[in-house]
This record gives structure tokens, C-alpha cells and sequence, in this order.
């Protein structure tokens, strides 16, 4: 200790840590921005990010879109048709994605340049509207001066040609930068560069149903839920509603088989009318996932099979008539308390659990039938 005595000695404290943290955040730790992660992402993830970019934006945007796999893409990896022509007068843009561990330079770029210069040249395909590079880091600063400069990037390229391009535009030949060709490179058009920044892709990849699944953040659409139900009664609502006439049967001890029917009954009247609403906002549920939800997800299936077997037991419970059994079973799917694990379990509502037991209802082909009148009951 002698050899430290000039030196300013400190004793170790405890740390000063952020304490007003969520146990979700205990779980989960510190939240990381979607452009941090998009940094840090594996080349399998940019491939699957790709993917779904194209799927759920690009493919919005363009008349078709393609990808070009393996190796012979000729310097094409996404091909947009703004509009698309068997003719060849195909309006298009070409999107170059790059998996690199830091931003693009302009040396894992020039045969890239020179594949689009090569085969528009000998007819393989037309020059597209616009060429973007797209990668996780962006571009350098060395390769984004280039682009801002079409004319020095030609100049570079032309300088760079033996080194990247000669060997490495065609696995079965050399492609010399000579004669006409060489005209052709010296006139070609690089102002159709340009470069979809991170920024710009997350941006762009939010607006797909896809975002909060990779990056989270929570759903930034919710379920509308209407507020009244359609005045009359559709064709995919008979099942259920037929049930809702059978309990109300059992209860009045009378046929009760449609609406006229049911007029004459004020309180069981209001009582259907909140059901078929509640059955339509659960329907708001199931349609919110096949509008706003990836493929696959099968929230609303989960649920119901949730719900399904926390009433079951009550269904098949005795009770004095098919109405009171529909009161009992709707009360204790209102008082389920929905798995984490859904992603509907957020923002569920008792209203949307009554509504799906009138979609277990409507449903004839479960193992143990939701039904409102026993047949050994009366």
C-alpha cells in the first residue's frame, strides 16, 4: 500500500441504479431502440426482416415485386415494378439489400455497380428508375459522398474496374472494361443511386403488421369495436341466435323462434340485442387479426379455445332453464382472467368474452357442444 500513498483512494460504494423499473422489465431488461437492434441484427434476421419489408410495405407500393435468389441475380436482389410489362418496358426500381457489420464502403459496392452496368448492357434487363442500397448500417460516408456525386462515382468506378469488377461480375468470364462497353460505363446514368438509410427502413418496416413481433413496442393499431349490431340478423349469426331462441324458449315455457316472437318479451329482447353486440365485437377481434396481423398468429383461435374451456364446466352445469344457464356461463367467461401469452390479453374486454362464447355457440363441430337447453334438463 505504500507505493499507492500519492495517489486519491476511494472507497467502493453501492451503486446508484434505476429502482422504478416493472417486473416486465426485470424480465425483459433494459428496452433497446428498433435502430439499436436493426445494428446488432444477425444476417438470418436481415434476411427474415427483408422478407417481411417486401411483403408488408414494398408490395403495397409496386404493381409486383420479386426477389431474385442465389447467386445468379445478375446484381438484382428485389425487383419493384412500378409497372410491369412482358414486353420489356417495364417501369421498375431494384433494391440491393447488404448484411454488413458496419456501414457499406464503396469496395464491397463496385461489383455490385458493375453487374448493373455489364447486363444492362447486353440486354439481360433494363435499366431500372432508381437503384437503392439498403443495409442495417447504412452507408459510410466515403460511399455516400460517392453517390451525391454520380460523375466522381463513375470516375471511381471506371479507376476500380480490374481490381473488383474484371473477375467477380460473371463466374465463367472476364469482363474488361473495353471498347464499347467502355463507352457504355463512361455514359451510363448513375444518378439512379441512392440509399434507404436505417432510419428510413425502420420507418418504412413499421408500417407493417410485422414491426412489433421483431422489435416490440406493443401493437400500434387497436380493435374498433362497434357499438351497435346490424338491424338485421345475417346468415353467419343463425346458429347462435337459434340457441338464443331455444334458452329463451326453455325459460317462458313457450316457442320463442324468431324476432317477432321475441318482441313480446322486453327484458329478454334487451337481453339478445346485447348479445349480438357483444358477439360483434368479438367478431372486431377476429377481423383486427386478419386485417393488421401476420399470418399465423392465431390470437382469436387461442382465445376461444381459452374461453371454451373456462365455461365449459359451467355450461354443463344443472340449471333450471336455457336462459339462466346463458346468464351463468357469459358471467364466468366475464370473470376468466386471459393468459399473458395472448396478444389480446391486453386490452380484452368482458363484453368481447361474452361475445365469444356466442362464437362457441355458433360453432357445431366442437367436442362438447355450447348449447343453452339440455335435453335431459326439462
Amino acid at each position: 500500500m505504500n507505493n499507492v500513498t500519492n495517489e486519491e483512494l476511494k472507497e467502493i460504494e453501492e451503486p446508484k441504479y434505476n429502482t422504478r423499473v416493472s417486473n416486465y422489465q426485470l424480465l425483459v431488461g433494459s428496452y433497446i431502440s428498433p435502430i439499436d437492434r436493426l445494428k446488432i441484427i444477425s444476417p438470418s434476421e436481415f434476411e427474415e426482416l427483408i422478407e417481411e419489408w417486401i411483403y408488408g410495405y414494398l408490395r403495397t407500393k409496386y404493381e409486383k415485386v420479386v426477389r431474385v435468389a442465389g447467386a445468379g441475380d445478375k446484381g438484382r436482389d428485389v425487383i419493384a415494378f412500378e409497372k410491369y410489362s412482358k414486353d420489356g418496358n417495364d417501369v421498375w426500381d431494384n433494391y440491393q439489400c447488404k448484411h454488413y457489420n458496419e456501414p457499406l464502403k464503396p469496395s464491397e459496392i463496385w461489383v455490385e455497380f458493375g453487374k448493373l452496368c455489364y447486363y444492362t448492357y447486353i440486354g439481360a434487363y433494363n435499366i431500372p428508375r432508381r437503384y437503392y442500397l439498403v443495409s442495417p448500417q447504412g452507408v459510410g460516408r466515403k460511399l455516400y459522398d460517392f453517390i451525391m456525386k454520380p460523375e466522381s462515382l463513375k470516375s471511381e468506378l471506371i479507376k476500380e474496374w480490374d481490381k473488383y469488377c474484371l473477375k467477380e461480375i460473371t463466374k465463367t468470364q472476364e469482363v474488361p472494361l473495353t471498347g464499347d462497353f467502355k463507352t457504355y460505363v463512361e455514359n451510363f446514368d448513375f444518378s439512379i443511386v441512392d440509399v434507404i438509410n436505417p432510419v428510413e427502413l425502420i420507418e418504412q418496416y413499421q408500417q407493417t403488421p410485422y414491426f412489433p413481433f421483431r422489435f416490440g413496442g406493443g401493437l400500434k393499431k387497436m380493435p374498433e369495436r362497434p357499438r351497435e349490431a346490424p338491424k338485421e340478423i345475417k346468415q353467419e349469426e343463425v346458429i347462435y341466435v337459434r340457441k338464443l331462441f331455444e334458452a329463451y324458449s326453455s325459460h317462458k315455457k313457450q316457442k320463442i323462434t324468431s324476432l317477432d316472437d321475441l318482441k313480446a318479451h322486453k327484458i329478454l329482447l334487451k337481453h339478445f340485442n346485447r348479445q349480438r353486440i357483444y358477439f360483434y365485437q368479438a367478431e372486431a377481434l377476429k377481423v383486427f387479426e386478419r386485417d393488421s396481423l401476420p399470418n399465423g398468429v392465431n390470437a382469436f383461435d387461442e382465445l376461444k379455445d381459452e374461453i371454451y374451456h373456462g365455461i365449459i364446466d359451467t355450461v354443463y352445469s344443472d340449471y333450471k332453464d336455457g336462459f339462466e344457464r346463458v346468464k351463468a356461463t357469459t358471467q364466468q367467461a366475464r370473470n376468466l382472467v386471459i393468459s399473458g401469452e395472448n396478444i389480446f390479453s391486453s386490452f380484452i374486454t368482458g363484453n368481447d368474452k361474452c361475445g365469444i362464447c356466442h362464437h362457441l355457440a355458433n360453432e357445431e363441430d366442437l367436442e362438447e357442444e355450447i348449447t343453452w337447453v339440455i335435453d335431459d334438463e326439462e
